[in-house]
């Protein structure tokens, strides 16, 4: 069975595209010289600015 040349360098090139995103993925979670992750970093950062907007929206006018 002869698939086009095109057809099988297209499957290749999502494998590769696959590994590289696991690996920036799996280089995020994994916690920085015993301090927290980028991940656990941005979530935290997002959970304070939320705190404070929705402190702000409390504020009467």
């Amino acid at each position: 069975m002869n698939l086009p040349v095109r057809r099988l360098q297209a499957g290749q090139s999502m494998v590769e595209t696959l590994v590289v995103a696991a690996l920036v993925t799996a280089l995020l979670a994994m916690p920085i010289d015993g301090s927290s992750s980028v991940v656990a970093l941005m979530l935290a950062a997002i959970k304070t600015a939320f705190s404070k907007f929705l402190s702000a929206i409390a504020l009467p006018v």
